[in-house]
């Protein structure tokens, strides 16, 4: 079992030991299941992201171990992990926010606030879905093999799911083992996909898409990062994309000093409470477009770069498809 990124072995511990053990804990003790909920919510927003890093920097060097990490995780994500080359590497990350990207903020909300917020994520998967069946459609007419991957992980999920749901009923009844499910696994699962869109959202609305440094709003506190694998530096990860997520601190680090002071947050969660409910102002994103860029500074030395993630399969060792 070789990694590519000895970094991964963190990664491994949330997903082999973390992400099954609240699961078994809750069917095994029921009545702690709805207050297990918090940190089966957090366990499930790191599925995403972990399922968002292994699309673009996949685990291992074996591709059967990447095609089984990848139905792994889309158990515990709620979805399939195919859906990340349609809809992010080859949309999102190649039109980024502009007017091509489907996902793009401004398109799919006319005036940011709360609703438009929390209603992104809805309108949001239903302008991917045409990129899906095309991504579904092609691979079934002309690679077999992704195909088959994608058969696997919508199998694990819709089966994985089924079969979860099944045994809680079977073991306490409808009544205790529908609740069982739902706090365990079902709400989890619904509430990963639906993060990773909303935190898209925060991460883009009001940037400048065409700027080179601010197109992007970035939530940097340590802990945070620490416990979501470095997801909150969102502006290199738009710049280094196939780079491993371990290197994210330090290119963060040479770039910050470039980007608009209010597109570095500490947390999400600040940045909500004063945007949606403190209504503090941001600046107009026009000045900030209209703003000289400074001049490059050196990249760092240390870059664990992977190869080009635009169109790679998930299922393979990193290689484009």
């Amino acid at each position: 079992m070789q990694l590519r990124f000895i970094e991964d072995g963190r990664t491994l511990v949330w997903a082999l030991i973390l992400f099954p053990a609240l699961p078994v804990l809750s069917y095994a003790t029921p009545k702690v299941a709805p207050w297990l909920l918090p940190l089966s919510l957090y366990l499930a927003y790191s599925a995403g992201v972990l399922s968002h890093n292994h699309s673009h920097a996949p685990v291992f060097r074996d591709k059967r171990l990447n095609s089984l990490y990848s139905a792994w995780l889309s158990f515990f994500y709620g979805c399939p992990l195919f859906v990340w080359i349609p809809t992010h590497n080859r949309n999102h990350h190649r039109y980024l926010d502009g007017p091509r990207d489907a996902t793009r903020t401004s398109e799919l909300v006319t005036k940011d606030g709360p609703w438009a917020a929390l209603g992104y994520p809805t309108r949001s998967a239903l302008a991917q879905s045409s990129a899906i069946w095309r991504y579904v459609r092609d691979a079934r007419q002309h690679h077999p093999a992704r195909f088959r991957q994608i058969l696997f992980e919508t199998a694990t999920v819709l089966l994985g799911h089924a079969g979860a749901a099944s045994l809680a009923l079977w073991l306490y009844g409808v009544a205790r083992g529908m609740l069982l499910y739902a706090c365990a696994l079902g709400i989890p699962a619904l509430y990963a996909a639906w993060a990773m869109m909303f935190t898209n959202y925060l991460q883009h609305v009001g940037c400048d898409h065409a700027s080179v440094d601010d197109h992007s709003r970035n939530f940097v506190d340590r802990r945070l990062n620490w416990l979501l694998f470095h997801a909150g530096y969102h502006t290199v990860h738009h710049e280094h994309p196939g780079t491993h997520w371990s290197a994210y601190p330090a290119l963060h680090a040479a770039r910050a000093v470039r980007i608009a002071p209010h597109l570095l947050e500490r947390t999400i969660l600040g940045y909500c409470v004063r945007r949606y409910f403190l209504r503090a102002r941001e600046p107009d994103p026009e000045r900030v477009a209209s703003r000289p860029a400074p001049a490059r500074p050196p990249e760092p030395a240390r870059v664990t770069q992977s190869p080009s993630e635009t169109d790679c399969d998930i299922a393979g060792s990193g290689e484009p498809a």
